[in-house]
């Protein structure tokens, strides 16, 4: 009877949960508009991390740190700087969403207005991301709670503060089993932050600003549309995303730095370590 009692326990207990599995592993939810009740009504106010109330920063910096235990420094300003000052202070800003990310969107990108807009990743389902937020007027009116759903390509980045996914932390990726001589592959969709000649650079490749360890030669990536499509000209651009097909093998490893060494078509390039996946 106790046994059987304390089953049913911890069935309630699971049930309860929203964000977080029995199992210690993230799991995805829309938790709904938790923005608190003195910000969403007061007026004019500033939060704790001097964002103006019902602006998609602040909501999105209240998630941060009610829901992923992570506060933001003072500084990030308008959402159009986030990517930006992100990379600046060590933190991975990619193609790849994950749970508890922040959806970045630079001004014009997927509805965005001139100061950009930022929103918190609440589920992750292939390549479709549904995201919560403030100040997305689509109807319900500006400075209210909105969420919605699209293809992962349609942001100009997510940051990686404090993920909520299992497998990382700080938005630094636990995928230190890679080694020189493994065959991996490249995970999600990459922007182009560059073009030169016949050789593009991509920051979501190099998990950072690109430098001369960081120049990809093109002629074996495929340029997709926001849905994530093959597109026709094939003809990158900046600003233009792609995936690279194929697997490579490892040929360095570089552990400070989360750099990983392989060829793409006739040019050895540096990568960061949370674009691959090992096979």
């Amino acid at each position: 009877m106790k046994k059987k009692l304390l089953n049913y326990l911890i069935l309630l207990a699971c049930l309860a949960t929203v964000s977080v599995s029995c199992s210690g592993s993230a799991q995805a939810a829309v938790l709904g508009d938790d923005y608190p009740f003195s910000w969403k009504y007061g007026g004019f106010g500033v939060d704790p991390w001097t964002m103006y109330w019902r602006q998609c920063t602040s909501f999105a910096a209240y998630r941060l740190s009610n829901t992923n235990g992570f506060t933001l420094p003072i500084g990030y300003g308008n959402a159009i700087t986030w990517g930006n000052i992100a990379r600046a202070n060590g933190h991975r800003v990619d193609m790849n969403p994950a749970v508890g990310s922040i959806a970045w969107f630079s001004a014009g990108v997927n509805g965005a207005g001139h100061m950009g807009h930022v929103a918190w990743v609440a589920e992750v389902h292939g390549d479709q991301v549904t995201i919560e937020e403030y100040n997305y007027d689509a109807g319900q009116g500006p400075e209210k709670y909105h969420k919605r759903s699209f293809h992962k390509s349609q942001v100009s980045g997510y940051i990686h503060f404090k993920d909520l996914e299992s497998g990382t932390q700080n938005g630094n990726p636990t995928n230190s089993s890679i080694k020189a001589g493994d065959s991996v592959r490249f995970t999600g969709t990459f922007r182009v932050t560059s073009v030169s000649g016949n050789t593009i650079t991509s920051q979501d490749l190099a998990g950072g600003t690109p430098t001369k360890h960081n120049i990809v030669d093109p002629s074996p990536v495929l340029e997709v549309d926001a849905q994530g499509n093959p597109t026709s000209d094939q003809s990158l651009n900046p600003g233009e995303t792609f995936t690279i097909p194929g697997n490579f093998k490892v040929l360095a490893i570089d552990p400070p730095s989360d750099g990983i060494l392989v060829q793409i078509g006739n040019l050895k390039t540096w990568v960061t370590q949370s674009v691959l996946e090992k096979i």
